[in-house]
């Protein structure tokens, strides 16, 4: 029998990582107490310091991002209410199911090309539609910083002020899905408290970039905290001894923030060694933080096809849509292994390419 364990070099996320021993000795050392009752220390500090930092009144830790995202639309909003987002944000990707089933809200996509969501754009779903008190109420803007869906884009902070600017005019609350907020001040080296300012609820991620197991947090004035104490409770995040978890993530939070810049530098390695070693031209757009897009749909194969030949030669990436491979940089992963990637993904893009080209060569298709 053979128990060897292949070792790929896994790229599906910034979630795949192992702590490293010193995480794994702060939450061995996490001083913990039950925090259903408010005494967990290590939970108290991890909270107070991401409040300082964020430049936020108070804090709360979740177990997870899809938690902070509906715990807070929970507190801005009401039944029937509106939430009004860019169409690729995870809010709507991912978690179209429960915001309409937990929230009972409607999610209001507006479809721009990068992402950046704008006053324009939000402007024209508010007012293109019926509104009164029989009807429907737009009561948050979501935005998301970075953004996923479009390759770990950042959203700019001067497009930021312009829509938080507009959202205070209309006593619209702005939220922002931050899970890789730190990566854009990193990119940007915009303190984390001023390009948090222009929110009045922003979540962060311990689990993706930061290399934590578990966790993601919400912050925001004291009122908002309070609210989302009750909602967590009701959602089923009230953890007892959460310090175990809150001790990695404060290791994480205090030590990995600067090393992010590592993985965009592998990012831009990455995509331009696949597009220096495939012998066809491919289309990747220059990565702004520490993911990159690659389109199949030229290649004449569908991503998880792709996908699957990926893994066959010992590397993991996420099929993030039919035609689009998402290949996200992460601190366990090497310059080596980068290389390795690109020469994998490299040579199944040539491979493909010439494949499609023999399949229409054939269909009598002229090239």
């Amino acid at each position: 029998m053979n128990n060897h364990k292949i070792e790929y070099v896994d790229l599906r996320s910034d979630t795949v990582t192992s702590p490293t021993q010193e995480m794994r000795q702060e939450i061995y050392m996490a001083r913990v107490g039950d925090h259903g009752y408010g005494e967990d220390e290590t939970t108290i500090e991890l909270e107070q310091y991401c409040a300082r930092l964020f430049g936020k009144e108070a804090a709360l830790f979740m177990p997870s991002g899809t938690m902070s995202d509906q715990v807070s639309i929970r507190c801005w909003t009401e039944s029937g209410d509106e939430v009004i987002l860019d169409r690729s944000y995870h809010i709507n990707y991912f978690q179209a199911g429960p915001s309409t089933d937990l929230g009972k809200i409607l999610l209001h996509t507006c479809e721009t090309e990068d992402g950046v969501l704008g006053v324009e754009q939000i402007d024209n779903a508010i007012t293109q539609r019926i509104r009164g008190n029989l009807f429907s109420r737009p009561a948050l803007i979501s935005l998301e910083n970075t953004i996923n869906g479009h390759g770990g884009r950042i959203f700019p902070i001067e497009a930021l002020k312009d829509v938080y600017s507009y959202a205070q005019a209309k006593g619209i609350p702005v939220h922002i899905d931050g899970e890789r907020f730190l990566n854009a001040c990193v990119a940007t080296n915009i303190p984390v408290n001023e390009y948090a300012s222009f929110s009045d609820s922003i979540s962060c991620s311990f689990s993706k970039g930061l290399g934590a197991p578990f966790g993601s947090i919400i912050m925001g004035k004291s009122e908002f905290i309070e609210k989302a104490k009750k909602y967590r409770r009701w959602y089923g995040g009230s953890l007892h001894q959460s310090g175990f978890m809150a001790g990695a993530a404060l290791y994480a939070i205090t030590n990995n923030i600067s090393r992010l810049k590592e993985d965009h530098d592998h990012a831009k390695l990455l995509a331009t060694l696949i597009q220096s070693n495939c012998e066809c031209e491919l289309d990747i757009e220059p990565p702004e933080t520490n993911m990159i897009m690659l389109d199949t749909r030229k290649l004449g194969i569908k991503a998880v096809n792709f996908a699957g030949k990926c893994k066959e030669m010992g590397v993991l990436v996420y099929p993030w849509a039919p035609y689009t491979i998402r290949a996200v940089t992460h601190l366990d992963i090497n310059t080596e292994k980068i290389r390795l990637a690109s020469n994998v993904i490299a040579n199944l893009c040539s491979q493909a390419m010439q494949h499609s080209q023999t399949e229409r060569r054939l269909q009598g298709v002229e090239l």
